[in-house]
């Protein structure tokens, strides 16, 4: 059986996304000087939609590949997927790499306290708050592991509310409620998974019903417009609203590369997953040699970038070569 091609305005947009993920992670703020104006600036604008995009790609893929009637083998054949088969192959891809980049990150800031901004300890007690808190594992990122995997376990739901049309947009507004209006209950990131379960499910939606390729992709510079006005109305108003225009701005921007560019971020983006996990980890490396060499702030800021990218494509590049599985589950690798 033949595999389907990746869908390429998608894998830019991941691209899209993860470059401002590793940008966010860019700041130099430990250090003895603050931050400059423009590079708060440049934070702030990502941090508003980039872990939402990721969200609702999530969702998107997860309806393309697993709740139509036919999903897809890791090998890109198809099968149908058992809710058993979802979660093992979803802790296996996901959960299992979070679990070992947990640990890296104990070792690392065990190695190195007086260059961690938050310290800890390696005990019983720090092992199971890791875990049972995402939000303050020592491998911070771990929060969006833990949040996107209950919306895989949430699978059953979602494949009964898409089966009425009435379900569905209910479903959309329950969702947005919650959003608003959810318990502050970090255990588990049951806060996260309240707050973010409405971008996962835009996702979803938005591959089911075919919206980019029908609404999107055939007015897609208007459709930038109209995200960067919506961006912009969002800034005086409230933060989803400013959400939705980065969102439908990236969207747009990533058939537009598609179309005129359809190599954008061909260097990385098919590692994005690499690159949140081992990103964080290249780029400390970079912050503890500024802080100890004399370095433009700028040249700093740039070398965080490059080394957030590019460190872990190498590694993959490297791990892919050497060809041991155990080794490729641990960072997330087929």
């Amino acid at each position: 059986m033949q595999k389907r091609k990746k869908i390429n305005w998608l894998v830019i947009l991941q691209g899209w996304a993860m470059l401002l993920v590793v940008i966010g992670h860019s700041s130099l703020a430990n250090a003895a000087e603050q931050d400059p104006e423009w590079e708060v600036t440049l934070y702030r604008l990502g941090h508003y939609f980039r872990m939402q995009l990721f969200m609702i790609v999530s969702g998107y893929l997860f309806y393309f590949t697993r709740l139509k009637s036919y999903g897809l083998k890791n090998d890109g054949s198809e099968k149908r997927w058992s809710y058993f088969d979802i979660i093992k192959d979803k802790a296996k891809r996901l959960l299992l790499p979070g679990v070992v980049f947990t640990f890296v990150a104990f070792a690392v800031k065990i190695a190195f306290p007086s260059e961690m901004a938050r310290q800890t300890g390696f005990s019983i007690r720090e092992i199971a708050n890791a875990f049972l808190f995402p939000y303050d594992n020592p491998f911070r990122e771990y929060w969006f592991i833990a949040t996107l995997f209950w919306f895989f376990i949430l699978t059953p739901l979602w494949k009964i509310v898409l089966k009425k049309e009435w379900l569905k947009w209910l479903m959309l507004a329950v969702l947005v409620c919650l959003h608003f209006f959810h318990p502050a209950m970090e255990l588990l990131c049951i806060n996260l998974v309240f707050g973010y379960a409405i971008w996962f499910y835009l996702g979803v939606i938005l591959s089911e019903v075919n919206f980019v390729e029908n609404f999107i992709a055939p007015r897609s510079w208007l459709v930038m417009l109209i995200g960067v006005a919506v961006f912009v109305v969002g800034l005086y108003t409230t933060s989803f609203i400013t959400t939705l225009g980065g969102v439908l701005f990236s969207f747009a921007l990533a058939l537009i590369a598609d179309k005129y560019i359809p190599k954008l971020f061909f260097t990385f983006r098919n590692y994005t997953y690499q690159i949140f996990l081992m990103g964080i980890f290249a780029q400390m490396f970079v912050k503890i040699v500024y802080r100890h060499v004399e370095m433009p702030y700028v040249c700093a800021f740039l070398l965080c970038i490059l080394f957030g990218l590019y460190v872990p494509v190498l590694v993959s590049k490297i791990i892919e070569r050497l060809n041991w599985r155990p080794l490729k589950l641990c960072v997330g690798l087929k």
